[in-house]
């Protein structure tokens, strides 16, 4: 009886194996490109998608001592448009100072290669009234730029570079007030984006950024007078929410 019902668990054990073992395996149907913030793709139509991170600057060694060190806290939208358009808008605060980006994108995809290029506009404000200052500013800058990337399954690399243009800047430090209308190249960007697969949809961002301007829009409170331009070396971390 017991040989019976052993042969019996057994034979029912095997079926079982050879049963689920003939079960398709579900597909992994990920592709990083549907997932990312930064790399060149057609945006699906009417779709939302938002990352918040930190940046860590370091300020040119001019203004070391005074600029105010702290993260900057990054919030990332994207809103996706007909014809391989979108709209992308950008918050970056340190408290003190605060950008405000909004511009519109073209993207084009083959195969594993994207082409971004846009035009943002950007509003920033900051004041500081501490620490014996009494400095306030508020600035417009556009942002021509141009991203190329390139990506595997789960990981994409992306390239991008910016024009920075300040197109008006007020400062004001106690009663003094400096109003400069007059367009001008403040420098440029170039920043290297990886975005990589972390758990089942969720995506990383890591991002290294090269700023050389003679400005730097989180320190402007600080009236440096040196006029020349500064590498500010700037790393990055966001999740895709």
């Amino acid at each position: 009886m017991n040989l019976r019902f052993t042969l019996l668990s057994f034979s029912l054990l095997c079926a079982s194996l050879l049963l689920s073992a003939q079960e398709p395996v579900p597909r992994d149907t990920f592709d990083i490109a549907r997932h990312t913030m930064q790399f060149p793709h057609p945006n699906k139509q009417w779709d939302f998608k938002i990352s918040a991170g930190l940046s860590m600057v370091k300020p040119p060694k001019d203004l070391l001592e005074n600029a105010i060190q702290a993260p900057l806290v990054n919030i990332h939208m994207i809103f996706g448009l007909p014809w391989n358009l979108s709209l992308e808008s950008e918050l970056t605060t340190i408290v003190v100072s605060n950008q405000l980006t909004l511009g519109p994108r073209y993207s084009y995809l083959y195969k594993n290669l994207g082409v971004k290029a846009g035009w943002d506009i950007a509003f920033v404000y900051g004041q500081l009234k501490q620490a014996g200052f009494d400095n306030s500013f508020q600035a417009w800058i556009h942002y021509p730029n141009l991203s190329v990337g390139y990506k595997l399954k789960k990981i994409s690399f992306t390239l991008k570079g910016e024009l920075v243009v300040v197109t008006k800047a007020i400062t004001k430090t106690g009663e003094n007030e400096v109003d400069r209308s007059k367009n001008f190249v403040n420098g440029g960007t170039l920043a290297l984006y990886i975005e990589q697969r972390i758990h089942k949809e969720k995506v990383f961002v890591i991002g290294i950024k090269d700023s050389y301007e003679k400005v730097y829009w989180p320190t402007w409170m600080l009236f440096t007078t040196f006029n020349r331009y500064y590498h500010i070396p700037e790393l990055s971390f966001s999740w895709i929410l």
